[in-house]
């Protein structure tokens, strides 16, 4: 059996309205209990001055209270990189019909810093590790742009004996 070019796009364009109207059909409102939100975010570390790149998970627990895990890398910048996973919960204030809300945030998160180097005159390793629990504290603003498809920005404050920092990020996510 062979479809013609034009049998194919009709069949790719049913494909996707089938696919569009089911996704708007089951989308969750975005601040009810039980609604969830993954995806990647790319930001910048004050500490170091460097990039860093992660995955976000949030979990609704109310129309106003949200858990956030977060796992996210610093790159290595001035001989520094680090992993950062942090638990914060967000507490969202939605405005504009539901569609924007600005979020203080609080929580807990534990950064494993690397520090590199090389020994003088041997050429040898020294890198030390240090890992630090510490508490955040910040706040985001975000935006759907679709039922399920929305972009946020944060900044949050790290504070941590030896190695606090500011983070600011934005991402993506998927709203199911």
């Amino acid at each position: 059996m062979k479809l013609s070019l034009f049998a194919l796009r009709r069949l790719f364009i049913a494909l996707i309205l089938v696919l569009g109207a089911t996704s708007a059909a089951f989308a969750h409102e975005p601040y009810t209990r039980g609604t969830k939100n993954f995806g990647p975010k790319v930001g910048f570390v004050s500490r170091n001055t460097s990039a860093l790149g992660g995955l976000v998970f949030e979990y609704s627990l109310s129309r106003n209270v949200r858990l956030a895990p977060q796992a996210s890398i610093i790159f290595r910048h001035k001989n520094l990189d680090g992993l950062v996973v942090d638990l914060d919960v967000q507490f969202p204030l939605p405005f504009a019909g539901d569609r924007c809300a600005f979020y203080p945030l609080v929580g807990i998160g534990f950064t494993s810093w690397n520090k590199h180097g090389i020994a003088e005159g041997t050429n040898k390793d020294v890198s030390t590790h240090l890992n630090r629990f510490g508490g955040n504290a910040g706040a985001g603003i975000e935006m759907l742009c679709t039922p399920t498809f929305k972009v946020f920005f944060e900044a949050k404050y790290a504070i941590i004996k030896t190695y606090p920092g500011a983070q600011i990020s934005a991402g993506i996510a998927y709203v199911f």
